[in-house]
């Protein structure tokens, strides 16, 4: 968009539980998974137009109503997400009942105009909260913002504290929030239970993520992958040993692909082996396995390696198929789920600091299914704004809203990016930055 996006605060209130918490539950206690994310606050952001005959006259009051049953709505859910309402302390969550934040705001523009051609920069406008706040860590868990455009239509950026919840632990929220604002009986209800017994808290000081950029600059670009674009790739990623490839699979050895080559021609042709950590959600890999509306953090990474001579499609899918093989194998298979897991973290941290090694780290949230209808349809859009990267040589997956399409954000040094997104390969099958068609 062509204009500088104003968004002015109107409103900001705290939004507590329905029903109080029982007195039983006033303490809840982080596990040793929890510890390890850095203290930061991942956000959502959701894009509802104004389907209404009021659309485009600059009639708030469509949106106003859609906000009040969002905090109505929101006030009961907290009542069974009541963790999302209490505060951040060092190894534990007081469930005092203090509330949410929800902000409400006005924005200089139609919704229209943000999507025609997403920058992220605008995108940051539009959260409740900085990422990289420390608050994450020591305060509060859970904040909304709803932003009226002028056309009536809103968008609603959540941010969630990584401390306590992962993606699927967001998926879950959302989803009861939407059901209960639209007073469905189809409501997943989450389970809370901790897992300190499961993993209980030990010394950390060794698995340290990167959260910034130590300086270096870099830029974030936004890809986007069709569903025919999608299958066009997963034939050229199919092997002998690797027949069917995920959607995930082969979008992810594309970047990382192309991220390898953007590297090597930034070094006048000079190879290095590489590697990438790949984010999966182990719920259902666990032995006996966790319900995958279990809130916390049950994620972890599983580390794909190749050779300096490894560079073709096919061989970087089986890599990342023997990554996630392992890593699986070594959870369930009996051994020490703890160890496991501190072992592959350890490694990831390992691998992000040699300089001899290339890098990447990807997270995925496809299939989750985001786009949530509180009961007006759903969203034109779920993406997370370009502020969750906040280092250099990362790949961040989202479904796009056909739910077979990938959308990627892509985060890499400015060198690097020069040579990235100009990769005629990577542009056979995805699109830069492109325009929403209303």
């Amino acid at each position: 968009m062509a204009k500088e996006l104003i968004v002015e605060t109107i409103l900001k209130e705290t939004i507590k539980p329905a029903s109080p918490t029982p007195s039983s539950l006033k303490i809840f206690k982080l596990s040793l998974i929890d510890l390890i994310p850095p203290p930061v606050y991942p956000p959502l952001i959701f894009w509802y137009p104004n389907n209404t005959d009021a659309a485009g006259c600059n009639d708030f009051t469509e949106a106003k109503e859609r906000s009040q049953r969002l905090k109505k709505s929101l006030s009961e859910t907290l009542a069974r997400f009541y963790l999302f309402a209490g505060r951040m302390k060092s190894d534990f969550i007081e469930c005092n009942d203090e509330g949410v934040d929800f902000i409400e705001a006005r924005v200089n523009c139609l919704l229209q105009d943000v999507l025609e051609q997403p920058n992220s920069e605008s995108l940051k406008k539009l959260i409740p909260i900085q990422m990289e706040s420390g608050e994450a860590g020591m305060g509060r868990i859970l904040l909304v913002k709803v932003t009226f455009f002028e056309c009536g239509g809103i968008a609603i950026g959540v941010s969630l504290s990584h401390k306590i919840a992962d993606f699927s632990s967001m998926n879950t929220f959302i989803k009861c929030w939407a059901a209960m604002t639209q007073d469905s009986s189809q409501v997943v209800f989450p389970e809370i239970n901790s897992l300190s017994s499961l993993f209980p808290p030990r010394d950390l000081q060794s698995v340290a993520f990167q959260t910034e950029s130590n300086g270096e600059k870099f830029l974030t670009r936004r890809l986007v992958f069709d569903a025919s674009k999608i299958l066009m790739l997963k034939a050229k990623c199919a092997s002998t040993d690797v027949p069917q490839p995920t959607r995930v699979e082969a979008v992810t050895a594309i970047l990382w692909k192309c991220a390898r080559a953007a590297a090597t021609s930034n070094r006048d042709g000079i190879t290095k082996p590489s590697a990438l950590g790949q984010a999966v959600n182990f719920r259902k890999r666990l032995n006996p396995p966790q319900p995958e509306n279990c809130i916390g953090n049950l994620v972890s990474a599983f580390i794909a390696k190749t050779p300096y001579s490894e560079t073709e499609l096919k061989g970087l899918v089986q890599q990342l198929r023997n990554g996630i093989r392992e890593f699986s194998e070594n959870l369930s298979g009996g051994s020490d789920a703890v160890s496991a897991i501190l072992e592959t973290l350890q490694a990831y941290t390992d691998l992000s600091k040699r300089d001899e090694i290339d890098f990447y780290s990807c997270s995925s949230g496809c299939s989750f299914e985001l786009y949530a209808d509180f009961g007006w349809g759903k969203p034109r859009w779920v993406t997370h704004p370009a502020g969750i990267m906040t280092t250099p040589n990362l790949f961040a997956l989202m479904d796009s809203s056909d739910g077979e399409g990938i959308e990627a954000w892509v985060s890499l040094s400015v060198t690097e990016m020069g040579f990235f997104e100009r990769n005629e390969e990577l542009l056979q099958f995805a699109s830069l930055n492109p325009v929403f068609i209303s």
